[in-house]
């Protein structure tokens, strides 16, 4: 096949204005051509509204009112932009505006824009799941857009013109079977930004690498090669050294006290730490040197538990290869028997299906299954609730091998640090769960985690009488 001649030709464009609303002008236009995965002519321009800008604009764009007066009117550009864009399709962040004021502007001079449209906020919701926010800016320091000066045209269209090439570099890098997928729902994704799909099919490989497995129509992310873990230095800067961090002295001092408390008899040890020295490094690596025990940290909230193991955690499994499980309730994750069957359902809410799609490409990059890796999955909490876990695994499921919540629980029990939240930790303590056995704990924000166990004390003896020990000893440690 000749996959030259399936290229398409995209233009993608970015315009400043004098507003958001009905009765918006342009004041600058920003066009990128692209074709074949490469930028081939560029085209700019400022535009003369006959009219002055407010504050918010002028601060907004960096646009002046003298630097308009000179500018050409719209009238003059047109036929140069109709021709530079009428034969491709229409691309931008968030289309609907740029391309409904551009036509606009065109349609009043005698020009019909009529161009097939490709919104690329969505595909970027798409094909990089994970991301915290879709802005412009956002993406560019993300995917490294080089926007250099945000909010001027072409400098915008530039850095979308390379997000689109980022957006069909990830998808020639998924199997023919994963974008097969994909394009059932695809006629779901806003106006025709299916065509960037389209267009990549013939580019796409058969062959399936190692790192995935087919399951039941599902392409999964193979499990993690557990690798050995390297024993830490005694020496606490030396740690610290190995890590790529610098020396700090609170933090040494912190450390250091941690390590004369493992020497002492006393089982249960309070230590104040001020806020900022660094003391998740400063107790977990003396923890790690000095004793072969097995370590349980639980933090306050769920958003401290992920940012350790995004933090410290993960720089802990990269230069010491300490193997880390961070657990919390099985609803976070996704129950793949549950998700597998809405695949099977036709489903009219457009939203849910480009959800799906969300979920077909992220079950390709995670291995932990961890829904809350989907920042964006509040938008439509119906239907995570719908897929997510409650805890029960059934040997007759489908996945029962790729089980995520089983495969997490397994790795807990052997694993050298957990990581969880007080909520979570109170209520398996409470239960007595065999996971919580055995393990020197760390209570991060003792006093937070105090508050929190005199609610559940009431309806569990045992733990009645472990907060009054805490209690006393923490009572002692102020005194």
């Amino acid at each position: 096949m000749d996959i030259t001649s399936t290229s398409n030709r995209y233009a993608v464009v970015d315009l400043e204005a004098t507003g958001t609303g009905i009765d918006a002008k342009i004041i600058q236009i920003g066009i990128v051509i692209v074709e074949n995965r490469e930028i081939v002519e560029t085209y700019s321009t400022d535009i003369n509204p006959y009219e002055l800008l407010d504050d918010h604009i002028k601060n907004l764009t960096g646009i002046t009112d003298q630097q308009l007066a000179i500018a050409p009117d719209f009238g003059q550009v047109a036929g140069q932009i109709y021709e530079l864009i009428s034969d491709a399709i229409f691309v931008a962040h968030n289309v609907k505006f740029d391309a409904n004021l551009l036509a606009e502007a065109l349609f009043f001079e005698g020009y019909d824009l009529l161009s097939p449209r490709v919104d690329t906020v969505e595909l970027s919701q798409l094909f990089f799941p994970t991301f915290d926010k879709y802005s412009l800016g956002n993406l560019a320091e993300y995917l490294d857009l080089g926007l250099e000066q945000a909010h001027t045209a072409i400098s915008d269209a530039l850095a979308t013109a390379r997000l689109l090439i980022k957006i069909q570099e990830k998808i020639k890098s998924l199997p023919t079977f994963m974008v097969e997928n994909l394009l059932l729902l695809a006629d779901q994704l806003l106006f025709e930004s299916r065509l960037v799909i389209d267009e990549m099919v013939p580019y796409l490989s058969d062959n399936l690498s190692e790192s995935f497995e087919v399951v039941h129509g599902l392409l999964l992310k193979r499990p993690l090669e557990t690798k050995q873990a390297y024993h830490l230095s005694e020496d606490f800067l030396t740690n610290i050294a190995l890590l790529g961090l610098h020396e700090r002295k609170n933090q040494t001092a912190f450390a250091t006290v941690v390590e004369k408390r493992l020497d002492d008899q006393e089982s249960v040890h309070f230590i104040q730490a001020q806020a900022g020295l660094g003391k998740t490094y400063g107790y977990l690596l003396p923890l790690l040197a000095k004793t072969d025990q097995p370590l349980l940290v639980t933090v306050p909230t769920k958003l401290l538990q992920e940012q350790i193991i995004e933090n410290e955690g993960c720089k802990l499994q990269e230069i010491f290869h300490i193997p880390i499980v961070s657990i919390k309730s099985p609803k976070h994750f996704i129950d793949l028997d549950k998700f597998w069957k809405t695949l099977q359902k036709k489903e009219s809410n457009r939203l849910v299906n480009l959800f799906k799609m969300q979920v077909l490409v992220w079950l390709t990059e995670t291995h932990s299954g961890d829904l809350d890796e989907l920042k964006q999955k509040q938008r439509y909490q119906a239907y995570f609730d719908e897929i997510s876990h409650d805890g029960t695994i059934d040997s007759e499921s489908l996945f029962w091998e790729w089980d995520f919540w089983r495969r997490l629980n397994q790795q807990a029990q052997s694993c050298r640090l957990l990581i969880t939240n007080h909520a979570y930790f109170l209520h398996h303590l409470k239960d007595q769960d065999p996971l919580m056995a055995h393990r020197i704990v760390v209570i991060d924000e003792a006093q937070k985690f105090l508050l929190a166990a005199e609610n559940l004390a009431t309806d569990s003896q045992e733990l009645g009488v472990t907060l009054q020990l805490l209690q006393s000893k923490k009572d002692k440690a102020d005194s």
